[in-house]
């Protein structure tokens, strides 16, 4: 007995909470179509203007069917995300409707000013920005690397952000790809970083006049090569799939080197396309040659007429007939032989 209401009282619990989560949710529903100006139906949504112990569940569940529909694309889950927020009393919350919108949103303001302070570094210059990994050495080839390090967070968190705040905007935000951002930016840095310093090969150097190291004032920018490793390290952290394709294409190319040239590969890909369209008539051929061969029995157990029957052996002798030439020049002169 005690077992049977312990059963009960805990799928008394269940359903209370199944009905306070739909009436929770049909209640940011309707206050977001409002908001949003969309045309409700009260009859649709008339057990939310009941109290929540007079209204059952099978009434939430037709309100959240329809207005479910009725935000779209917003989903209800996003939605609550969004009035949690509003309720919420932390100070950052300006900052963005979701605690992982503000956490990124502090990563990409500490990698600007990180980015901007570096460069003021006296290490951080024309000259030291055109070195490769292996050339640098000491302090300023640490802070020459962490510039490159804040270029990629600011691409990686600036592409973070637009996708979010794409998904925002449509109400579609969902919590359960919070950790997919957070290792897209981990690759965005390790993105940067590889671009930039794997391409120095095609930067144009360019060389250290005497003037421009005595004197305090910049080079003319007639030409800038060493804007170009910043700009490869905010670009590889913004697209970390664009490092993957270029790794991938050189992975292709030496790969290519062992398995043959490419008219090999071509060649072997048309014979291997021959043999499988070969395969494939012989299978339609035979398969038609059967079904004819059922069908001439069935005509001589039903008593069909002769001339039936030759039409019937004459369509399969053309089914079976496989002309190949040069299977029978290479047949002559076996037998020649």
């Amino acid at each position: 007995m005690k077992g049977s209401q312990g059963n009960a009282s805990h799928s008394g619990l269940a359903l209370n909470s199944i009905k306070q989560s739909l009436y929770e949710q049909c209640r940011v529903m309707f206050d977001h179509a409002m908001k949003m100006g969309k045309v409700i139906d009260g009859k649709l949504v008339m057990a939310l203007k009941k109290d929540y112990d007079k209204v059952n569940q099978e009434e939430l569940l037709i309100v959240f069917n329809y207005l479910s529909n009725l935000v779209k694309p917003a989903t209800p889950g996003t939605l609550i995300l969004f009035e949690k927020n509003r309720q919420s009393k932390s100070k950052f919350k300006k900052l963005g409707p979701l605690p992982i919108v503000r956490w990124f949103m502090m990563v990409a303001i500490i990698s600007l000013f990180s980015l901007i302070a570096i460069s003021l570094f006296p290490q951080v210059n024309n000259d030291t920005m055109q070195y490769s990994m292996l050339q640098g050495s000491g302090w300023s080839q640490f802070e020459r690397l962490m510039f490159l390090l804040a270029a990629a967070s600011v691409g990686a968190s600036f592409y973070a952000l637009f996708k979010m705040n794409g998904y925002i905007q449509q109400g579609t935000f969902d919590m359960k790809y919070a950790a997919t951002y957070w290792s897209r930016y981990v690759l965005g840095l390790v993105a940067g970083v590889l671009l930039s310093e794997l391409f120095v090969v095609f930067i144009e150097t360019l060389p250290a006049t005497t003037e421009s190291a005595t004197s305090n004032e910049a080079p003319p920018l007639t030409s800038a090569p060493y804007l170009i490793k910043p700009i490869l390290a905010i670009l590889g952290g913004f697209s970390a799939n664009l490092v993957y394709r270029i790794l991938n294409r050189l992975i292709d190319a030496i790969e290519s080197l062992f398995k043959g040239s490419v008219d090999e590969i071509i060649a072997n890909k048309q014979s291997e396309l021959e043999t499988l369209a070969a395969a494939n008539e012989h299978l339609i051929k035979s398969t038609t040659a059967n079904n004819l061969l059922k069908l001439k029995q069935q005509l001589i157990a039903e008593g069909a007429a002769q001339s039936i029957l030759d039409k019937v052996d004459e369509t399969l002798a053309q089914t079976i007939e496989m002309p190949v030439p040069d299977q029978g020049t290479e047949a002559s002169e076996d037998q020649k032989d």
